[in-house]
Order: structure tokens, then C-alpha cells, then sequence
């Protein structure tokens, strides 16, 4: 049982240490998210905006019991939410360690990305909870309005929705995932399309050869009918 799980995770002395760098990387991103969150809680106001970069750039101290971005609020879904990001880093990080030695680069990036958003958001759904804490959910503070600041009118962009580091390594991720099934799918269309370019070509090929090899033969077998008619 011990070697299975050896060879499952663990292919070679250069892989494993790969992975625990890559791991090193992972945990430093969660410890950086967690960090920015905690600074934010001590010393912030909720729902006290700081002005960064005016009309454009503020940080603004939220609790989210949804999803990310707010999505899916309400402490109804906190528990459902909770499963679903024990149950999504368990399944990433499975996935990775046993294909860490078979990933490219880029592929490597956005399974870190996805780990790590999911494991920064994870511990804020199961330990933040108001009986203990003073508050419920995931901390919330970085505001952009995209829409010329607080002083317009309110839309879907002004302000965007209030996030954090590990929403943001999730969207990255999330995003740098689509681009390799997309080029995946191109991918595979280019494949397909050379297997029937190589397929017509042998067809060609075995027709052509089949009409020289008819040619060929029509001498011989007009010798023989020759042959024949002069006897």
C-alpha cells in the first residue's frame, strides 16, 4: 500500500522536490491573503471606506457568507459554501500532487492559483463565525468603482464587487483554466484535422499505387495473350 501511494504522488526524487517548492509557493499565497485579511480586520472600519486612488481605488472592510464576490450570500448557503471548498481543495490538491510531474508550467500556475484561493477563502468559511470572532464569513476589502467613483450613479461596475487576494487568485485561475481548454480544444481540432489530411493522403497514395501496379500489368498480360494466340 505504501509504494502505491509512493508511485501515485510521488514518481521521483526531481518531481518530489518540484512539488515542494510548488507547495512552499502555494502556502505563501494563502499566508499572504490571510495576512492582508488580518490587517484589514484590526485596523479597518467595516463599511468604512479608505481612499487609495480616488474615484477609482478603496478599501472597504466587508464580511461575505456567500460564495466570491458576494455571490450566493446568506448564512443559509454558509454551510453548503463551507463543504464546497473542503471538497474543491481536497479535490485540487489531490490532482496536483499526483500529476505535478506530467503539468506544463502554465498548467502548474493555474492549479496553484485555484489551491490557493480555494484554502484562502476555506479558512475564513470555517473559523470566522460572530459567536467567536465578532463576525461571519470571508473578509472582504478591496473596492474598485470602474464607473467614475462614489460620487456616480450606482451600476453593476461603480462599485465592482468587494474581494479579496484569494477571490482574486480564484478569477485569475479560473481564467488561465479556460485559456488551456481552449487551446486544448484548438489543439485537438488541428490533430483532427492532420489525421484526415494524413488518412486522404495514404488514400491517395494506395489509389495511385493500385492504377501504376494496373499499368504495369497490362504488358505482361498482353504478352500472354500473345503467346497464346500464336500457338
Amino acid at each position: 500500500m505504501k509504494e502505491k501511494l509512493k508511485a501515485f504522488f510521488c514518481p521521483d526524487k526531481q518531481a518530489l522536490k518540484g512539488l515542494f517548492i510548488f507547495l512552499g509557493i502555494g502556502l505563501g499565497l494563502v499566508a499572504l491573503d490571510f495576512m492582508a485579511k488580518w490587517l484589514v480586520q484590526t485596523y479597518c472600519t467595516p463599511h468604512a471606506a479608505i481612499e487609495v486612488i480616488p474615484n477609482f481605488f478603496y478599501i472597504y472592510l466587508t464580511y461575505n457568507t456567500g460564495i466570491a464576490f458576494g455571490l450566493f450570500d446568506g448564512m443559509a448557503g454558509r454551510v453548503v459554501n463551507i463543504l464546497i471548498s473542503i471538497v474543491l481543495s481536497i479535490a485540487i490538491l489531490v490532482y496536483l500532487l499526483h500529476s505535478y510531474h506530467r503539468l506544463k508550467k502554465f498548467e502548474k500556475l493555474t492549479g496553484l492559483l485555484l489551491l490557493s484561493g480555494a484554502l484562502g477563502n476555506m479558512i475564513d468559511r470555517v473559523f470566522y463565525w460572530k459567536a467567536t470572532t465578532g463576525f461571519d464569513g470571508v473578509i472582504d476589502f478591496f473596492q474598485f468603482y470602474l464607473g467614475g467613483g462614489p460620487g456616480k450613479e450606482t451600476t453593476f461596475v461603480n462599485p465592482f464587487a468587494t474581494f479579496n487576494p484569494a477571490d482574486a487568485y480564484l478569477t485569475i485561475g479560473i481564467v488561465f483554466l479556460l485559456v488551456i481548454v481552449i487551446i486544448d480544444l484548438i489543439k485537438g481540432e488541428v490533430e483532427k484535422g492532420k489525421e484526415l489530411e494524413k488518412k486522404q493522403a495514404e488514400e491517395s497514395q494506395a489509389e495511385k499505387d493500385k492504377i501504376v501496379s494496373s499499368i504495369e500489368q497490362q504488358p505482361v498480360d498482353n504478352q500472354d495473350k500473345g503467346e497464346q494466340d500464336g500457338q
